[in-house]
């Protein structure tokens, strides 16, 4: 048996002097180190999938005759599969009764799909075959992850889940550095597609392979009210899903919402930016521009870095505060470096602001879905989950289309204004998420006798 798998246990029975003995449904869902570790390995698959498609398309599709305006349709592909596949997926997975779980089974199916993406898309050889293809991409990658992220409150304790997920933000962070890292030193597009494909590959059989699933008890998940009845259509259901979803969710959705909407200024406008108004450079093929297209990576690079590291103490601080002021904390960090991006004009101002923001991506990663399941009613994770990534995806359809517009029609192009008005997102998305109230766990986890409780935050 591989170091780390779970064989459940009896369920473990407590007394206190004076008190009935206690039965807590979820004591087999206690995990050690290794466990929680197992089950966070496929994200990195999938996030160095991510890096190696963020960083690696746009010079394709550029190579295929695009221009910047068909290029950011081209790149709506991931907010627009986000909303329609997800919640569907989502659902489909609370319903399955397929003898390996609910959730493993779409976790291999995205992985085969988008193994099969990344191996034809360095092969193309037209515009329109490119964009198909980075469609079902995307899709495949969305088949993977809202699984995957219902995943945790299946199988992880209540007390545990937000190491889970900081874990899953740790991996996330070592994927994309690695991504990075590696991209700089092999130039070869092919190669990196499939090198991309075999990560993928690799880390999600390993989190499937040793992280069995148990259904949780009294829950059926062929039971039709386990989520959207299969005759809804995907807008009822939807919506269906949304009015269910308790109060406390709906105001985690919205401050979630904007939150993505200055993270989009982000992903979309940097890399415009940074050779436009630090280096003063607006000829894509000069040398200055590639100076700042190289300052764009190292930035990325450090903002993945810092994520990777501060994942680590994620655990900790919410167990020192909460998860919601150390949440508020990451916010407050992107706020202030999208704002100060109007600012600085150095390299070094550059990676300063993007090490801060780094620590806002750590807790974006992570936090919001250990506040989203301690809201979330038994059976209905998965629909839940993909609901929740619309308004992650949402905001991003947003972004593309409105931002731009907006900095094109009435600042003559300057691109600083879109990271601007992404930090005023943030600010708003502070606001909103100190209206949320956060359940704190009555469950008490012993300390592992172990050195890696340093990392769990237990």
């Amino acid at each position: 048996m591989p170091p780390g798998i779970l064989t459940p246990t009896a369920q473990e029975k407590r007394s206190v002097a004076g008190v009935k003995p206690l039965i807590d449904p979820d004591a087999w869902k206690q995990k050690n180190f290794w466990q929680l570790l197992n089950i966070s390995v496929g994200f990195l698959g999938i996030q160095f999938a991510w890096a190696i498609q963020n960083g690696q398309m746009g010079p394709l599709l550029e190579r295929l005759g695009s221009d910047p305006q068909m290029l950011g349709l081209i790149n709506c592909a991931g907010p627009v599969t986000g909303v329609l596949v997800q919640p569907i997926v989502g659902a489909l997975s609370d319903r399955c009764g397929l003898p390996m779980g609910r959730r493993r089974p779409f976790l291999l199916l995205g992985a085969i799909l988008t193994v099969i993406s990344l191996v034809l898309m360095p092969n193309v050889s037209a515009l329109w075959m490119a964009a198909v293809l980075l469609w079902v991409l995307d899709a495949s990658i969305n088949i993977t992850q809202g699984p995957y992220r219902s995943l945790v409150p299946d199988v992880v304790h209540p007390s545990q889940q937000a190491t889970a997920y900081s874990m899953m933000s740790f991996t996330i962070g070592l994927g994309s550095v690695a991504a990075f890292v590696i991209a700089a030193q092999f130039p070869s597009l092919h190669g990196l597609f499939y090198l991309g494909a075999g990560a993928m590959l690799l880390a999600m059989l390993w989190t499937s392979l040793t992280t069995p699933e148990q259904p949780p008890i009294g829950i059926q998940y062929s039971s039709p009210e386990a989520s959207s009845t299969p005759q809804d259509n995907f807008l009822v259901g939807t919506l269906k899903s949304i009015a269910s979803m308790p109060k406390e969710g709906l105001k985690l959705c919205l401050a979630h919402s904007l939150t993505w909407f200055g993270l989009m200024c982000l992903f979309t406008f940097f890399s415009v930016y940074v050779p436009h108004h630090i280096f003063g450079a607006t000829d894509p093929h000069s040398a200055r521009y590639a100076e700042g297209v190289q300052l764009v990576q190292i930035g990325y690079a450090i903002l993945n870095g810092v994520c990777f590291v501060f994942s680590m103490f994620i655990g900790k601080l919410c167990g020192l505060s909460s998860k919601k002021a150390v949440h508020s904390l990451g916010l407050l960090c992107m706020a202030g470096s999208f704002l100060s991006m109007w600012f600085i004009h150095s390299p070094l101002q550059i990676m300063i602001a993007m090490g801060l923001i780094g620590i806002g991506w750590a807790t974006t990663l992570s936090i919001p879905f250990a506040l989203l399941s301690d809201h979330l009613p038994k059976g209905k994770e998965g629909v839940m989950m993909g609901t929740f990534n619309i308004f992650i995806a949402a905001p991003g359809v947003v972004s593309n289309l409105l931002v731009g517009k907006i900095v094109h029609d009435y600042f003559n192009d300057n691109v600083a204004v879109a990271l601007i008005i992404g930090g005023l997102a943030m600010i708003a998305a502070t606001l909103m998420l100190q209206t949320v109230k956060e359940r704190k766990s009555l469950a008490v986890v012993e300390p592992h006798p172990h050195p890696e409780d340093a990392l769990l935050g237990s």
